[in-house]
C-alpha cells in the first residue's frame, strides 16, 4: 500500500448505525402492501443500494401496483420525518476514528449513497461536519454505487491522486465502487456472514479498531504518525 495521505468515507453502515433504521422506513413503507422484509434479508439484498434502485427492485419482485418512482418518494419522505425525531446513532468507535485522523491532520471525505438533504442533516445535527472537507452523494452524481462515479468525482475534485486515498466501506456496491475506480479499500463489516460478499476489499475487518491496529502495525512509520 502507498503511503495513505487522505481518507474516504462511505455514511450508511460505515460511520452512521443507520441500515436498521433505513430498513425499519422501508417496512413502513411496505407495510401498505401487506409487506414485511427480515432484517437478514434486507442486509443481503438492499443495504447500501440507493433508495431509488432499491424501490426499482422492490416493485419488479413484489408486482406492487405503485410506480418505483413513487415508491421512492415515500420512503424519502418517511426517512426524513424520522430523521428529525430520532437520535443518531454511530458505528462502535466510528467518532474515535474521526478523531485519530484528524489529529494527525489526514484529510477525511464523505461519499455516500443517501442524498444532500439528509447527509447534511445528520452533519449538523450531530456535529462531525467539521471533519470532513466535502461529501460527494447521490445527488451530485447521475450513476450511484457500485459505479464507480461518486469516487471518481471525488478524486477529482481534491487535492490528491487515487493511490493516495484509503477508503472505508462496509457493504458489497460500496466496495466494488471504490476498487472499480482505483482506490485502496478497506471493508469495516461486524457481520462475518457477509463477509464473503467483501471479497473484493482489499482487507476486512470486523471494528474500526482492528482496521486502526492493523495500519499502526503495518504503516506506523509511514503513515500514520506525525512528524
Amino acid at each position: 500500500m502507498s503511503k495513505i495521505k487522505a481518507i474516504i468515507f462511505d455514511f450508511d453502515g460505515t460511520l452512521v448505525d443507520s441500515e436498521y433504521f433505513h430498513f425499519n422506513c422501508w417496512n413502513k413503507v411496505l407495510k401498505e402492501y401487506n409487506l414485511k422484509l427480515s432484517y437478514n434479508y434486507y442486509i443481503n439484498n438492499y443495504a447500501g443500494t440507493p433508495t431509488p434502485a432499491n424501490a426499482k427492485a422492490l416493485v419488479q419482485k413484489y408486482k406492487l401496483s405503485i410506480t418505483p418512482k413513487e415508491l421512492s418518494d415515500r420512503k424519502e419522505k418517511i426517512t426524513e420525518k424520522r430523521l428529525k425525531k430520532e437520535d443518531i446513532k454511530f458505528m462502535p468507535n466510528a467518532i474515535n476514528t474521526l478523531k485519530y485522523f484528524y489529529k494527525l491532520k489526514i484529510p477525511m471525505f464523505l461519499v455516500t449513497g443517501s442524498i444532500r438533504s439528509d447527509v447534511d442533516f445528520i452533519l449538523e445535527k450531530t456535529g462531525i461536519k467539521k471533519y470532513f472537507k466535502f461529501c460527494i452523494t447521490r445527488s451530485e452524481v447521475k450513476r450511484s454505487k457500485p459505479h464507480p462515479e461518486s469516487y471518481l468525482k471525488a478524486v477529482e475534485q481534491s487535492n490528491f491522486n487515487s493511490k493516495d486515498f484509503l477508503v472505508f466501506e462496509d457493504t458489497m456496491n460500496g466496495v466494488e465502487s471504490a476498487i472499480f475506480s482505483g482506490l485502496t479499500c478497506f471493508a469495516i463489516q461486524e457481520m462475518k456472514e457477509m463477509h464473503k460478499k467483501l471479497k473484493h476489499a482489499d482487507k476486512i475487518f470486523e471494528n474500526f479498531d482492528k482496521a486502526i491496529l492493523y495500519l499502526e502495525k503495518n504503516h506506523r512509520r509511514t503513515t500514520l504518525r506525525e512528524d
